[in-house]
């Protein structure tokens, strides 16, 4: 196999991985950036003025990312007055 042909596999694979995010992070859009060798995600989140943009270089870094993200802005219970 040429570098190039390796090189075109690893791409799709990446691809792949951008792919399977997105269907895993409803709403999140999720790209692969091969000339800069990372993911990216983006999605405008409850309460956010500007949407989110989040890289990362490996897709389990790029899921847990997403999911700091979605924790950071979720909005905790009411409870009431005097609640503890």
């Amino acid at each position: 196999m040429t570098p190039a042909s390796t090189a075109r596999q690893d791409d799709d694979a990446c691809w792949r991985e951008a792919a399977r995010l997105r269907r895993e992070h409803r709403g999140w859009i999720v790209i692969w950036l091969a000339p800069e060798n990372c993911y990216r995600a983006y999605r405008r989140l409850p309460g956010a003025r500007r949407d989110t943009a989040l890289s990362a270089a490996t897709p389990a870094e790029m899921s847990d990312l997403i999911g700091q993200a979605e924790q950071a802005t979720a909005r905790p219970a009411w409870r009431g007055p005097g609640a503890r």
